[in-house]
């Protein structure tokens, strides 16, 4: 793969230093096993891994969202 992807492989390596090699390793060995979004690859028409679900179909308006937290503040929890 090296050699067929270099950049794909440097991004690779680059994330196995920042997060450790067991959780990246595993995130690709699980795309290889057909899991999909855990690890899609492609550069220069090389593929590796399983891509995410095509979601274009879905959609959500900003109107049905709500941006704040996520838990109460603790003066109303009680």
């Amino acid at each position: 793969m090296r050699e067929a992807m270099p950049i794909t492989a440097a991004f690779i390596d680059s994330f196995r230093e920042a997060f450790g090699a067991d959780i990246i390793n595993a995130s690709i060995k699980a795309g290889m096993q057909g899991h999909p979004g855990a690890f899609y690859a492609s550069e220069a028409g090389q593929t590796i891994g399983t891509p995410a679900p095509d979601l274009s179909a879905v959609s959500i308006k900003l109107s049905e969202t709500l941006v704040g937290p996520m838990n109460k503040p603790k003066k109303e929890r009680n």
